[in-house]
């Protein structure tokens, strides 16, 4: 019993990893088509992008105590990049 615990812990644990690693796949991706229509000139297509990202953001830091290790880490950092990437796309939007 107390190995199949093991091992379910492990696994939940793998899954939030993929969970959060897609995540922040796509909100990068949210970002790159913000950027997109921001040089077409479509700001309200980018502002809702950028609504996606956001929230993207609350969900990760949501679910983010909850994994450990090296897996963090790099959730961290990915994290951190998105919220620089959403910074400067937020100050070009403030700009146009």
């Amino acid at each position: 019993m107390d190995e199949e615990i093991r091992r379910l812990f492990e696994q939940t644990g793998r899954t939030r990893y993929q969970f959060l690693t897609v995540e922040l796949q796509t909100c990068f991706t949210a970002i790159d088509l913000a950027n997109f229509e921001l040089s077409l000139r479509n700001r309200a297509v980018a502002e809702r992008e950028v609504l996606a990202v956001e929230e993207g953001i609350r969900v990760i830091q949501r679910f983010l105590p909850e994994v450990s290790g090296e897996p963090r880490t790099e959730v961290e950092a990915g994290l951190a990049k998105l919220q620089s990437q959403l910074a400067s796309l937020k100050a070009e939007l403030s700009t146009t």
